[in-house]
C-alpha cells in the first residue's frame, strides 16, 4: 500500500503507467479527482484518455504505478471501489432486440432491490422516457449513449466515468447533456468526462487535466490552467501606429501587434502591466477608448501546452 495516497480524493493515481509491449499508452501519470466536481480529461483521439480510463477501473492491468478509487486501492479491493461507480466506456452495448427499458431490467436484476424502482427517474433524467419502450436496434449512437449512462444510475453511484459522452449528440442533445451532468454534480455526485471537444468541457466541468501523447500535462481548475502566463490585453485607441511606437519602448510591454480588426493585442510583464500601458498611451495624448483583458480560450490554452511541450521533446510517442 502507497501511504503517500490520501483517503479523501475518489480518484488517485502516482505514476501510473500502461505499456503494450514495446509501447506506452500512459506514462507516469498522477491524476487527482476530488468529490463533487465535474472533472474533464482532454486529449486529441488516440492521446491515452481511454486507457486511462480502462485502467482506473481494472479493465486493464497496470503495468506500474498505484491506483485508489473511492479511498480504495487498485486491483486488491476492485469490487470496493468499483460499488459506487458506473462507467460507459467507448460505445455502450446492449441486447439490440430488446427495449430500452428492458435492457435497464436485465441489469437491475443483478443489483440491489432498489436498482428496479430507479428506472423509471433514471430514464427520464437522460431523455429517453418516450423512447423506452422501443427496441434498442432503433436507437441512434446519441440515444445508446444516453441509455448507457441511465444504465449507470441504477446504481446510485457517487461517481460516474463517461468516456467522450458527447459523441453522436446533435446539439440539443449536447444541450442537454449539459444540463444532466451539472445536475448530477449538483446532487453531490463526482463526474469525469472524457472528451477531445475542448469547447464543451469548458461549459460543463470545474476541474480539468490535459493528456497528451499518453503523458499527463497539465491539471487543475480552469483558472489554474492560466496561472503563471503572460497577461494580454486588448487596446483601441485612436493611432495604432503612434502607439505601437511607444510601446516598443515600455517595460511593460512584452509584445504588441494590431490583429486584423485593427485591435491592439498587448502580452505585459508584471501584475500592474495594464495600468502601466494605459498611463502611457494617456499620457502621450492618445485616446484610449477600450482596454480589456484578452480571454484565452481552454482550445488555445490546450494548443499551446502541447505544441510547447512536443516542440520542446518533453513528450515523445
Amino acid at each position: 500500500m502507497d501511504t503517500s495516497l490520501s483517503a479523501d480524493l475518489l480518484v488517485e493515481t502516482h505514476g501510473l503507467t500502461k505499456r503494450f509491449g514495446a509501447r506506452t499508452a500512459i506514462e507516469g501519470v498522477d491524476l487527482r479527482i476530488p468529490a463533487g466536481v465535474a472533472f474533464g480529461l482532454l486529449g486529441p483521439n488516440g492521446a491515452g484518455k481511454t486507457t486511462l480510463i480502462r485502467t482506473l477501473l481494472g479493465l486493464t492491468r497496470a503495468s506500474a504505478g498505484t491506483i485508489r478509487v473511492m479511498g480504495c486501492d487498485m486491483p486488491g479491493r476492485h469490487a470496493q471501489a468499483l460499488a459506487r461507480v458506473g462507467a460507459v466506456v467507448e460505445e455502450p452495448r446492449f441486447h439490440g432486440h430488446l427495449t430500452g427499458r428492458e435492457n435497464l431490467r436485465v441489469l437491475s436484476a443483478l443489483l440491489a432491490d432498489e436498482a428496479t424502482a430507479r428506472i423509471p427517474g433514471s430514464l427520464d433524467r437522460v431523455g429517453l422516457t418516450a423512447r423506452a419502450d422501443d427496441p434498442v436496434s432503433d436507437y441512434s449512437l446519441g440515444m445508446k449513449q444516453r441509455l448507457g449512462i441511465a444504465r449507470c444510475l441504477l446504481n446510485d453511484p457517487r461517481l460516474l466515468i463517461l468516456d467522450e459522452p458527447m459523441n453522436g449528440l446533435d446539439p440539443a442533445g449536447i444541450q442537454e447533456f449539459r444540463g444532466l451532468l451539472r445536475g448530477l454534480v449538483a446532487e453531490g455526485r463526482t463526474v469525469l468526462v472524457s472528451s477531445h471537444l475542448l469547447d464543451e468541457i469548458e461549459r460543463t466541468c470545474d476541474m480539468v487535466a490535459i493528456i497528451d501523447l499518453g503523458r499527463l500535462v497539465r491539471q487543475g481548475r480552469l483558472s489554474e490552467l492560466h496561472d503563471g502566463e503572460a497577461q494580454q490585453v486588448l487596446v483601441v485607441c485612436d493611432d495604432n501606429v503612434r502607439a505601437l511606437a511607444l510601446l516598443s519602448k515600455e517595460p511593460s510591454v512584452k509584445t504588441a501587434v494590431v490583429d486584423a480588426d485593427g485591435v491592439l493585442v498587448c502580452t505585459l510583464t508584471g501584475a500592474d502591466g495594464a495600468a502601466e500601458l494605459n498611463r502611457a498611451l494617456v499620457t502621450a495624448g492618445l485616446a484610449v477608448s477600450r482596454l480589456e483583458p484578452a480571454r484565452i480560450t481552454l482550445e488555445e490554452r490546450f494548443l499551446d501546452i502541447t505544441s510547447r511541450l512536443q516542440s520542446a521533446g518533453e513528450v515523445t510517442s
